[in-house]
């Protein structure tokens, strides 16, 4: 009778029997523990966790380095700074918008970037607030795509790594009930629990990768969410700007020579 994994791969007989072999932590037994049925070193600890253990550990390298520069990207190109812009801001609001457009296009921040693109459009009498509004949000978007590049990747190997894992630790497994079922009834319980130990070091290393690479996705993707709010924040002051001028109270009628001589002579009356 054929069990349920068998018949699942029965038409790839030869792929049925090698990804057990390939992936699987088993075959490196012997070759990784010491004599206590222990691991001696990395070099141990990559034995025994089979082939899979491999492009678990390069993903999450590669992805540790991806966040290393992302987080340099945003230091050099001053991510979280706002003072350049509140001070073209204040230019905006005295009436100094050609000041403002030259302060700003000395920065590099991205939310000066799209200050910049508002003050300019303000600026151009041939277009109106609509055409600025698209313009500016053109440019937004074109400073988020560069902020987001390559954090879709730490996504990615957050969320595969564990599955990365636990696929070795399946294949283990099999590989490990395959030896019993062939040793018969002269299995040792240290030899099974052997198996299982090793088998769900994939499963560990997985997760122990994943979990660092999604708390650095969180941190980026959430400082980009940041930058996205100033940058629409600083349009908008951009746009209305108008409403911080003074507003100066109506000057006082002053009343006529007639009417001046009249209230004179009714105060001497009194």
């Amino acid at each position: 009778m054929i069990n349920r994994a068998s018949r699942s791969l029965a038409p790839f007989p030869t792929l049925a029997l090698a990804l057990p072999a390939v992936l699987s932590p088993a075959p490196a037994l012997a070759a990784a523990g010491d004599g206590d049925g222990g691991i001696d070193g990395i070099s141990g600890l990559m034995q025994a966790g089979g082939p899979i253990l491999y492009p678990i550990v390069g993903l999450a390298l590669v992805a540790i380095g991806v966040a290393l520069v992302k987080a340099v990207q945003f230091f050099r190109i001053g991510v979280g700074s706002t003072a350049s812009v509140q001070k073209a801001l204040d230019l905006v609001r005295r009436h100094e918008p050609g000041r403002a457009v030259d302060e700003l296009e000395k920065r590099k921040e991205p939310v000066a970037k799209v200050a910049a693109a508002a003050i300019r459009g303000k600026l151009n009498p041939r277009m109106n607030e609509q055409l600025v509004r698209e313009e500016v949000t053109r440019v937004a978007q074109a400073q988020l795509d560069g902020l987001e590049r390559g954090l879709a990747f730490l996504s990615l190997v957050a969320m595969i790594e564990p599955l990365m894992g636990l696929l070795g630790t399946v294949f283990g497994l099999i590989q490990a009930f395959q030896e019993i079922q062939a040793a018969g009834t002269r299995v040792e319980p240290s030899t099974l629990a052997g198996g299982i130990w090793q088998a769900l070091l994939t499963t560990a290393a997985g997760l122990s990768a994943a979990i660092p690479v999604a708390i650095a996705y969180t941190w980026l993707q959430r400082v980009v969410d940041v930058e996205a709010q100033r940058m629409e924040d600083a349009a908008t002051q951009v746009f209305t700007a108008d409403l911080f001028d003074a507003v100066e109270p109506p000057p006082e009628p002053q009343p006529e020579a007639g009417e001046l001589g009249d209230q004179l002579v009714a105060e001497a009356a009194e």
